[in-house]
């Protein structure tokens, strides 16, 4: 998962050579006991809260600079270049107030000292949102061929092209100077709910502890529960740790429910005073995303999952089972089973991506050397694992180690959206390097294709290879038949509420069940805690319509990894130049119109149904491979 933060007018709020890796053994299980090379090392961003205040007031004097060219912008052509300049300035600085509370706070969520900073620079965010609200009605005003000869004769617009353009698409939703000033002074209030969530389901939340068939007690911690749902062999210990991590969020499931309704309903009022006709059209229309690819994928989905039912009904042959529950995903198709140091995974996907190129992998080499991942867990440490780039210093990964395949498949990941940032700053000037969250994804996935390809390539071992096929299909089901279900699950939520439906726990509950209904039929038995799972996906509540785009972005990456592995010698190194350069493209161009150029048409529906005849073929040859050696 990438996290981006939004900044200023034309931005958007939340993203080697061949020498050997040398790397120290780990011998840190928890983030409190780990060498600071595990750590992530925020001072590289600011070595001390001083000289965070300090930059929160020179931002206060820019923003005051700023405001002084108020009712100036269509004097003269230096006026508007003087605050297109100063905005990027300011940007550049609140790129850092923001991510370096925001990460000590990832990792220490109970420090009220760091959570009152970050509420300070929310509180000046917001400021920022109120003072500068006139500044694209203004520059709307500025008569269009007036505009259009600036930004073509005069080359210090340049870098800014493109976001006027793009601003003069826009022009139709965008309010008059008293109104948008009247909706910026909502934004703090309506960005709470998220943030309330965001405690309860991390600083606030006490997960319970269970006990095991074997007597051992364990608290049924994110780590923990999905050890337990990873390597036990019992089933009756899975159920225990499924169900004792699910219970820490049902025991406030109305809660979860009205701040999901809260969310849900500020945005829809944001949306309506913009004069969008739903919060899809004001989420997609921005990157020029046409609704229909929404609704394609959803649909397309939804009516092709067969293959999906195949699989969890091999999987219950192959453990067993009598009947297939929820708890038992994860658990290896496999004798083989093993887990991973830190080291060994660093080493495995530093391998892996070497088809990306020798300038690629030093900057791999560079991410592991240390401050750059914040490696282990800890009682007060967010759950989730995600990417942050700080534009001008490096990007931070958040991790929580445990051992797993899917623990080495997660470090790829991330390490594509790094490198994607890094890429894209490193290549683009300010105002363009904010590439769209409908590629973020695209990155990311396309290292985990190429780390299952180099596990698979590497492996003599039957049952091995059995494991990777479970992971290849794992990570497809997770990551385009799962995500197309809760977008299915978004869009239908905000849909009652924009029809004004009541939206409460009975109903989220309701809607969830029917869903889960389509999509896996009677192959997964029924249990209360399945309805209850958009409780924990956090993206429902903080990052608007984002979840369908790690269902785009597996299509687009699976067609990208194919045009560069199943090539000729010269056509991979095409493929791979034009994916490299969509990585350096940042925002440069929409985001439909840079995977055109990279070689994947997101507008065709064969690029989705490419995904569903991938799954079918990997279930198909996994159920070889299991009969092969007598699993079922």
């Amino acid at each position: 998962m990438l996290r981006k933060i939004t900044l200023l007018m034309l931005a958007g709020i939340f993203t080697l050579s061949n020498s050997s890796l040398v790397l120290a053994s780990d011998n840190a299980p928890t983030r409190e006991t780990a060498p600071e090379k595990y750590k992530w090392n925020t001072s590289a961003i600011y070595p001390d809260w001083d000289a965070w205040q300090n930059d929160l007031d020179k931002a206060r004097v820019m923003l005051s600079h700023l405001v002084s060219y108020q009712g100036k912008l269509g004097e003269k052509p230096e006026n508007l270049l003087e605050v297109l300049k100063t905005n990027d300035e300011a940007s550049k600085i609140l790129y850092k107030l923001y991510c370096y509370p925001y990460l000590q706070r990832s990792v220490e969520t109970s420090n009220q000292e760091v959570n009152s900073r970050f509420q300070d620079v929310l509180a000046f965010f917001s400021e920022i949102g109120t003072q500068t609200s006139w500044i694209t009605p203004e520059l709307l005003t500025i008569p269009e061929p007036t505009l259009r000869s600036w930004i073509t004769d005069i080359p210090g617009f340049g870098p800014y092209r493109f976001g006027i353009e793009d601003a003069l698409r826009m022009q139709e939703f965008v309010l008059d100077e008293d109104k948008e000033k009247l909706v910026s002074y909502f934004s703090l209030s309506t960005s709470t709910p998220a943030q309330v969530y965001t405690e309860l389901a991390t600083t606030d939340i006490e997960f319970p502890e269970v006990t095991l068939s074997t007597g051992e007690s364990i608290v049924a911690s994110h780590a923990e529960y999905a050890k337990i749902l990873n390597y036990s062999k019992n089933q009756q210990d899975r159920q225990l740790a499924w169900e004792g991590h699910i219970s820490a969020f049902n025991k406030n499931a109305s809660t979860y429910a009205s701040l999901l309704n809260a969310v849900y309903q500020g945005d829809w009022a944001k949306a309506r005073s913009k004069n969008f006709n739903s919060f899809l059209e004001s989420q997609l229309i921005g990157n020029n995303i046409p609704v229909e690819v929404y609704h394609n994928l959803i649909n397309t989905t939804k009516n092709n999952t067969k293959p999906l039912q195949h699989y969890l009904d091999l999987r219950r042959r192959a453990l067993g089972l009598e009947t297939y529950n929820s708890w038992d995903g994860l658990i290896s198709l496999s004798e083989y089973s093993r887990e991973y140091s830190w080291e060994e995974a660093c080493e495995l996907v530093f391998e892996a991506l070497k088809p990306l190129g020798p300038d690629y992998q030093q900057r791999v080499t560079e991410m592991f050397s240390g401050g750059w991942i914040d490696v282990y867990e800890s009682q007060s440490k967010e759950s989730n694992p995600y990417s942050m780039s700080v534009y001008g210093v490096h990007p931070y990964i958040l991790m929580n180690w445990n051992g797993t395949l899917n623990d080495v498949f997660t470090l790829a990941h991330e390490i594509g959206h790094a490198l994607h940032s890094q890429y894209s700053d490193e290549n683009q000037p300010f105002s363009t390097h904010n590439y769209s969250t409908f590629v973020a994804e695209v990155a990311s996935i396309f290292n985990e294709e190429l780390l299952l390809d180099h596990l698979l390539k590497k492996s003599n071992d039957p049952n091995e290879k059995i494991v990777l096929l479970n992971q290849a299909i794992t990570n497809l089901v997770g990551t385009f038949y799962r995500q197309s279900l809760f977008a299915d699950f978004e869009f239908q939520v905000r849909t009652m509420v924009e029809n004004g439906q009541p939206v409460n726990l009975s109903s989220l509950q309701s809607l969830m069940n029917r869903l889960n209904e389509a999509y896996y039929g009677s192959s997964v038995k029924d249990h209360p805690y399945r309805d209850m799972t958009w409780s924990m996906v956090m993206h429902f509540y903080q990052l608007k319509y984002y979840v369908y785009q790690y269902a785009t972005s597996y299509a687009a990456s699976s067609h990208l990894f194919h045009n560069i592995t199943a090539a000729t010698e010269s056509q991979q190194q095409q493929s791979l130049d034009r994916y490299i350069r969509m990585l350096k493209s940042g925002g440069s161009d929409y985001p439909v119109k840079l995977l055109q150029d990279a070689g994947v048409d997101m507008t065709q529906p064969e690029t989705l149904e490419a995904v569903v005849q991938r799954l079918d073929d990997l279930v198909n040859q996994l159920e070889v491979e299991l009969k092969a050696v007598n699993r079922i």
